[in-house]
């Protein structure tokens, strides 16, 4: 055998031991955990993000219309009861007045007038020197007399009243949250001015879709979050679930009541 054929003979047989498979490897055994799964009864919950709220909101109107004049206060600021929010210009309300006491006094000289018409007639009935229709037709214009007395005396009233409510007042503690009218506006009777939330508890003011109104009526448990302190837990209740839909979101209107409001809870927060 020549060298060729032995160099051949070695590259067939390393080829041959390249192609052949390894040995397989064997893995030890390891370990394993087992579990038993069971059912367990798991408590609903569900997560809602609101506003926190006054429970108390009242909106303050003047009971009269004009132009304001002065306004005192902005949003955020913390009012006491009696104290002066707007004023409206004094001047309408004041001639009204004026005109009603101007009225009073004039049916009060027809009452003094008529009153002693009839005991002047009263007494020539008496005597037999007029006849008695003619005193009764005085005891008629007296008891007019009377009446537009007690007519005017009250619109009186009424017109000095009016020359108070030029001024809107704060009748409770709180915070004014919205201001609807400025300087130099004319604003009629009754028309909103300003918002107060009044001081005492607070809420918070969720939307709850219709599928989940029946679990949050039987919710045992309710806890409150604010946004900046999502680690402390507040106690909290439903208070009011609305009664009918929102026609925009198709929810329902829930306030959920702070048991034990924080300090550093203040209006306008989220809550979850």
């Amino acid at each position: 055998m020549n060298t060729r054929t032995l160099i051949a003979s070695a590259i067939a047989i390393g080829f041959l031991a390249a192609c052949s498979k390894p040995e397989p490897v064997v893995d030890a055994p390891r370990p394993v955990v087992v579990f038993t799964l069971a059912s367990a009864p798991v408590a609903p919950a569900a997560l809602y993000t609101g506003e926190v709220r006054a429970r108390y909101e009242s909106d303050l109107a003047f009971r009269i219309g004009g132009k304001i004049v002065e306004r005192r206060v902005d949003v955020g600021a913390v009012v006491k009861p009696g104290q002066l929010l707007a004023r409206l210009d004094p001047a309408d309300a004041g001639l009204n007045a004026e005109a009603a006491r101007a009225q009073l006094a004039a049916a009060e000289n027809e009452f003094a007038y008529a009153r002693a018409e009839v005991l002047r007639y009263r007494d020539l009935v008496a005597k037999n020197f007029v006849s008695r229709s003619v005193l009764d037709a005085k005891e008629t214009a007296f008891r007019s007399a009377t009446a537009r007395v007690e007519q005017a005396r009250a619109q009186a009233g009424v017109a000095g009243r009016q020359a108070g409510y030029t001024s809107l007042l704060a009748d409770q503690p709180g915070v004014i949250t919205a201001v609807g009218a400025e300087v130099g506006q004319v604003v009629k009777d009754s028309a909103v001015v300003m918002k107060l939330a009044r001081d005492g508890e607070r809420e918070v003011l969720i939307a709850v879709p219709e599928s989940r109104i029946g679990e949050l009526k039987k919710a045992g448990r309710v806890e409150v979050r604010l946004w900046t302190q999502p680690d402390v837990a507040l106690a909290g209740r439903v208070r009011e679930i609305a009664p009918s839909a929102d026609a925009a979101t198709r929810t329902y209107a829930v306030r959920v009541s702070i048991v034990d409001p924080l300090p550093a809870l203040q209006l306008g927060m989220t809550a979850n």
